[in-house]
């Protein structure tokens, strides 16, 4: 081992010379420790690529109003973070793209039928507007005025988005009890169920719809 090895493998891997030094003690030359390092990053990255939720504690979406709501309407036994995963940036992208759309990251920038994946869109907001309920907390509203509309078993996974890049998975039970957080007035939010063509539409000022997933 020499200083020569040490410096050329922290130059060429932007590392320190302790770890340098390490990897040089682990692989016996530098080739083969900069092969091995170069190896590793390009695994963690590919693991990265595939990973599909991020820790709750992580979430910078609106966690803390989760997090106030299950303080306020979940037991100890069964609280928010257990019920909800935040899906990463990229598995995100994987699903809108593979049946919201292609073309647009939200859905308040679809303007026709070729904008996105869904069709049959029937609104039934005549018969519930959601801002109502949303506004005067009423919990129970969700379930009656959405749930029999959708053969969807409460222990159906489902997934919620608020845009391309932003969704979370959890279970139908879930959002139907605790619909209220997930929800903000001026928002369009979608939600699928990878076992069911239907799509539940959530538009502005308390508009709400169901469609139906292009068949693939």
């Amino acid at each position: 081992m020499s200083i020569e090895e040490i410096k050329h493998i922290r130059d060429e891997l932007s590392i320190g010379l302790a770890e340098a030094k390490r990897l040089l003690l682990e692989n016996g030359t530098a080739t083969s420790a900069i092969k091995e390092w170069k190896d590793r990053q390009a695994e963690l990255i590919e693991l990265e690529r595939n990973k599909r939720y991020i820790d709750f504690k992580d979430w910078f979406y609106i966690k803390d109003f989760f997090v106030e709501c299950s303080k306020r309407f979940f037991n100890d036994n069964d609280t928010i973070p257990n019920k909800i995963k935040p899906l990463t940036e990229n598995y995100s992208k994987q699903l809108w793209n593979q049946h919201i759309s292609e073309r647009h990251r939200h859905l308040m920038l679809v303007r026709s039928d070729d904008d996105w994946k869904i069709n049959k869109v029937e609104s039934f907001a005549k018969e519930w507007n959601w801002g109502t309920s949303w506004n005067k907390e009423e919990y129970p509203a969700f379930e009656k005025n959405v749930k029999h509309r959708l053969d969807w078993n409460s222990s159906d996974l489902v997934y919620f988005f608020w845009g391309r890049y932003t969704a979370t998975e959890t279970d139908w039970e879930t959002l139907s009890k605790y619909w209220i957080p997930f929800m903000y007035e001026d928002e369009m939010n979608i939600v699928f169920n990878p076992k069911s063509q239907k799509v539940l539409i959530i538009g502005v000022h308390g508009s709400i719809a169901i469609g139906e997933r292009n068949q693939t």
